[in-house]
């Protein structure tokens, strides 16, 4: 807008002079001025009507470093209201638009980039590397409609402004050294997910039939079965796969990048070696912990993702009393605490302090015996 009313006075800078010296010439390039200028205002309005700019959603997560691709499409509006769809639009004058990406929780780790659409493309492509892990918005904040000159545009700002998507941005994994002893493989604990490898004493879920064998007790028999196959089949029960680890996250350590880079590292190593655990946080929006399963890299991967959602905790009490309190009878072997500096504590035993410019040298001569 500001270069129309530049345009403007130029116009009527000319039509001065053009009067006081009473020059025709000038008069008709300070009219054509005015003509065209009139045109490419309309010409806008039209394609401010006409298109609208649309943030193509990237994936919900992302390495730590690496480029990000986001993308803009540029879409013709038919119809009107809830009726309203969107096809290619076509040929079109330049549109700018200005993407942000924004760091959910802190006040900082804002980034702004402007992409440009020229008028037979329609999208727009960039690649943005965000260094620190965590809760991001990806946001279109404002777009500009040129003319066919590059000259004069229009910018709009409400249209774009609900336009986000969440991005999570991944901790990077550090190796460290983790040591189970035959209390933590063996741990039988309640559960719903049953140990694929090792039958148990869980009888309202079947391991597996096989025939009978000496030792076998007559109340394993699967009596309706073995009189339909002509043997004996006995009936093997399923062993609860119970979490023996829970690693607590303490409130003042989430959304801090080293906190939680020894989050996902440690939760990814005991993963790696077969152990089911537990993540635990405080969420500020349930004002209740949360606590999320871990077993496989699915279920890693969404328990780092709920977590990062979280941004920030202003949380002040202790996470252990809380977990003690809302889980309190559950058989439970080791907790693991990860706090801010970071720092890891298992149990009662003395805080390890880890520096965070050498994390990954740290981390690996770490020896954790569970």
């Amino acid at each position: 807008m500001i270069r129309f009313l530049l345009g403007l006075l130029g116009t009527a800078g000319g039509l001065y002079i053009a009067a006081l010296y009473e020059n025709i010439p000038i008069v008709a390039i300070s009219g054509t001025q005015a003509f065209l200028m009139a045109l490419s205002f309309f010409y806008i309005l039209y394609e401010k009507k006409r298109i609208q700019v649309m943030l193509d959603l990237p994936p919900v997560m992302a390495d730590q470093g690496e480029p990000v691709h986001i993308r803009l499409q540029a879409k013709r509006r038919e119809g009107s209201g809830r009726m309203a769809t969107h096809t290619m639009c076509g040929t079109h004058g330049i549109i700018k638009a200005q993407v942000a990406v924004v760091r959910k929780g802190l006040p900082t780790g804002k980034t702004r980039k402007w992409l440009r659409m020229e008028g037979g493309s329609d999208t727009a492509d960039c690649f943005l590397s965000i260094a620190e892990p965590g809760s991001y918005e990806i946001q279109l904040r404002r777009v500009r409609f040129y003319d066919l000159t590059g000259l004069f545009y229009l910018e709009q700002r409400a249209a774009a402004r609900g336009e986000g998507a969440w991005l999570g941005v991944l901790p990077r994994i550090y190796p460290m050294g983790i040591s189970l002893s035959e209390a933590v493989r063996g741990f039988v604990g309640e559960a719903e997910i049953y140990d694929s490898a090792r039958s148990g004493t869980d009888a309202s879920e079947t391991f597996k039939l096989r025939p009978f064998r000496d030792g076998d007790e007559l109340r394993s028999i699967h009596w309706k079965l073995s009189a339909k196959e002509g043997e004996l089949i006995v009936r093997e029960n399923s062993m609860p796969r119970g979490c023996p680890v829970a690693v607590l996250v303490e409130p003042a350590a989430v959304g801090k990048e080293a906190a939680l880079q020894c989050v996902a590292s440690l939760s990814f190593c005991l993963m790696d070696r077969e152990c089911a655990h537990y993540v635990v946080w405080y969420s500020d929006g349930l004002q209740d912990i949360v606590r999320a399963r871990v077993d496989n890299e699915e279920s890693y991967y969404e328990a780092l993702l709920q977590l990062l959602r979280e941004g920030g905790s202003r949380g002040k009490r202790d996470i252990g009393e809380r977990y003690q309190e809302k889980y309190k009878g559950e058989p439970l072997l080791h907790r693991i605490f990860v706090g801010d500096g970071p720092c890891l504590r298992v149990d009662d035993r003395e805080a390890l302090r880890l520096k965070p410019s050498a994390l990954e040298r740290e981390l690996g001569e770490v020896e954790l015996l569970l």
